[in-house]
């Protein structure tokens, strides 16, 4: 499977803590780099990319949405 980074910008360092303690639970790739204004972060994570979505069964679909 192909893997792309995704970003999570304008972090505060509890949340950029939390996102990173939570991704490496899973065993994904996390940097973390400070933005310029010396304040916040960005946080990168490199997440596998899914071409095709598994259908959602029949049981849990509505017949009012179509």
């Amino acid at each position: 499977m192909a893997k792309s980074w995704f970003h999570y910008t304008e972090c505060t360092t509890a949340q950029a803590d939390e996102l990173e303690r939570q991704y490496q639970r899973r065993g994904v790739v996390v940097t973390r780099s400070l933005n310029p204004d010396y304040v916040t972060w960005t946080v990168s994570v490199e997440r596998q990319e899914v071409k095709h979505l598994v259908p959602t069964p029949r049981t849990f679909r509505q017949k009012v949405w179509g």
